[in-house]
């Protein structure tokens, strides 16, 4: 992204505190290299007063940077950053720049005017709230490990907010026959969000699985040998899941999908005998590679597998399973889909016959591992076309515990809730998630709620 940096101080308080303009510059600094090299950064020069804002704002307007960073360097007047944000309607962050963890046993006035930068902040906020602006506010040490983390995950979601506009999602197939709760539509949320679903008939797989060569075929398997511990299967399963799985991939890459719905229940799916299984293997590998695949046309799910994976590095296509519920657990599994990015360490996947679902060429190659334990996020997406906004993110977070169950024979996971997890999957489903969800590495409530902020949307936290 272009971030430009907008640096905010007034000389009033120089005869105070001698020297601050230098300890100041250093500041400026620090928040420059948390934000990092992976964006395009323009520091605008020091805003003093109203008039050095309006020059100010004449550049944003002319650069057009995709996020404004305000950092106030000390205690300043809102009326200088009530002018710079005149009109500004894209993502803006307000950092206040927190000094200690601890308060001072010692403190002097000249420090207190030194460090003002933090309760000057709320000057700025108070100015942005009567006008009516968006904003983000942080309060971090600037350089600090949680600071420059906190900082750049803003700054991703930001980043996901504004790719949203660009996505491309596909639509391999059709939606599962009467699976309602699915279904995206595809006018609405182009209307809303600028995001396309690219619509490709499984007629279009068919055609790639039966055009590949047997050499492209053999390249495929001894590379996921190196991978995967190998079940047994037929020649016929084998062979066609890896024709599906290469021809998924090339789909992919040739209408540059970010991602997408696939669907083996589709009539030209399980009980054709161009296809003739299910296709795990194939959306596996897609999510692998960056571009994660939903099953029975579920673009919702689809979006945020995407989303979860955009934010944390992977995403585990899932159900929750709640016919099963322990006093603090929850129990996550699919048909056989997984996202290699999620692997345990000295963990080797099995690719094995799947066990949900046979079609005429067999059952497919499926992957059954267990999940990475530690912090997990339960994302769920869903239209919400009755409520006061059109889109909710729902989620709960929780942990992956070291227990599965390979005997089910796709991956699966223990969620571990923090209080009674059966009261918090009745508030779950009482809130009506469509029946598939992304889970994910790490607690996300924060870029989660940055997400639905920007984009306007209701984000539910379940278990708060």
């Amino acid at each position: 992204m272009k971030v430009a940096l907008a640096p905010i101080y007034v000389d009033y308080y120089e005869s105070i505190v001698p020297g601050l303009l230098k300890s100041k510059e250093l500041l400026v600094q620090k928040v420059k290299e948390a934000i990092g090299d992976e964006h395009h950064i323009s520091v605008l020069d020091k805003i003093k007063d109203q008039k050095s804002a309006q020059s100010a704002r004449k550049r944003l307007q002319r650069d057009n940077p995709d996020c404004l960073l305000v950092l106030p360097l000390v205690a300043s007047f809102s009326a200088i950053t009530d002018e710079l944000v005149k009109g500004w309607t894209k993502p803006l962050i307000l950092f206040s720049a927190l000094i200690e963890r601890e308060i001072p046993k010692s403190l002097s006035m000249v420090k207190v005017v030194a460090q003002s930068q933090s309760f000057g902040a709320q000057a700025i906020a108070n100015g942005w709230m009567r006008s009516g602006v968006k904003f983000h506010a942080l309060h971090q040490i600037a350089g600090s490990p949680e600071g420059t983390a906190t900082l750049k995950r803003l700054l991703q979601t930001i980043q996901a907010s504004l790719q949203l506009s660009q996505l491309r999602l596909g639509l391999i197939g059709d939606v599962f026959e009467g699976m309602t709760d699915v279904v995206l539509n595809e006018r609405d949320f182009r209307t809303r969000t600028g995001a396309q679903v690219i619509r490709i008939p499984l007629k279009q797989v068919h055609a790639m699985m039966a055009g590949l060569s047997s050499q492209e075929l053999t390249r495929l398997e001894k590379k996921l040998r190196k991978t995967f511990v190998f079940g047994r299967f037929s020649g016929v399963e084998l062979d066609y899941s890896l024709r599906a799985a290469l021809a998924i991939q090339r789909l992919v890459q040739e209408n540059e999908l970010d991602c997408a719905a696939f669907n083996s229940h589709d009539a030209g799916g399980l009980k054709s005998k161009k296809l003739g299984l299910m296709c795990a293997l194939g959306v596996t590998l897609a999510t692998s590679n960056g571009c994660p695949v939903s099953e029975v046309g579920d673009l919702c799910t689809a979006f945020g597998l995407w989303l979860g994976r955009r934010l944390a590095g992977a995403s585990f296509y899932t159900e929750l399973d709640s016919a099963c519920i322990s006093a603090h657990e929850w129990l996550l599994l699919n048909s056989g889909e997984y996202d290699l990015a999620w692997m345990r360490d000295r963990n080797k996947p099995k690719l094995v016959r799947n066990t949900n679902f046979a079609g005429v060429n067999g059952r497919g190659a499926s992957v059954c591992a267990p999940l990475c334990t530690g912090p997990a996020t339960i994302i769920n997406f869903t239209p919400t076309p009755s409520g006061k906004k059109q889109y909710r993110i729902q989620f709960c977070e929780g942990t992956i515990a070291e227990p599965w169950h390979p005997e089910i024979g796709v991956g699966n996971a223990l969620f571990q809730v923090q209080g009674d997890a059966r009261a918090m999957y009745e508030e779950w489903l009482a809130a009506g998630p469509v029946h598939h969800s992304a889970t994910c590495p790490g607690h996300l409530a924060k870029e989660l709620q940055w997400f639905c902020q920007l984009q306007d949307w209701t984000c539910l936290q379940i278990g708060r």
